[in-house]
């Protein structure tokens, strides 16, 4: 996510800092049979980079604050935060014997401070021969203060029967699961 709003920003405030009548001739000229006459007024031009300079600069800011939150040090918001996001991420279509485990809550975490360990497992009883439901528990900790702590709770319905698909449901809660 941060990346992408530098990327945004830095092309913006290119975009301010390009000469903006060469840019509309390399762009947006060749649509007119004369583009000398359909040429843009000099107020056009000036209106162009203000906006984009205040977008570049709008960007810059969301992407210094989501760069900052993401490497400042771990408290139990910014935990929390990440938890809620990681789940939204882990959400969704997995293989048939495939599940998100550590590694993938740990990237989906995206921070180096936290610490995945796994929990307990819970299986819902099924006749045999049928998927039954699985719960699935990871506790969350910061590597420097076990008081910050989270819950990542994956469930679905899966077995050695299961057909198709995982379709699992991830959710995250604050403290100790």
């Amino acid at each position: 996510m941060a990346t992408v709003l530098w990327i945004v920003a830095i092309l913006l405030l290119v975009l301010t800092i390009v000469d903006p009548r060469q840019l509309w001739y390399a762009t947006t000229a060749w649509q007119f049979k004369n583009p000398e006459a359909n040429e843009p007024s000099g107020a056009s031009f000036a209106l162009g980079r203000v906006v984009s300079g205040v977008a570049a600069l709008g960007f810059g800011i969301a992407a210094l604050t989501v760069t900052v939150d993401s490497v400042g040090p771990l408290t139990q918001d910014r935990l929390d935060s990440a938890g809620s996001s990681a789940a939204g991420d882990l959400t969704g279509a997995y293989g048939k014997y495939g599940s998100p485990g550590v590694t993938a809550i740990q990237e989906a975490l995206g921070r180096d401070d936290v610490e995945v360990r796994e929990g307990r497992t819970v299986n819902e009883d099924a006749p045999f021969g049928e998927s039954y439901g699985i719960q699935e528990y990871y506790e969350l900790r910061a590597a420097d203060d076990d008081a910050v702590r989270g819950c990542m709770e994956i469930a679905y319905d899966g077995g050695l029967f299961h057909e198709g698909d995982l379709d699992v449901d991830a959710t995250y809660t604050s403290g100790a699961c």
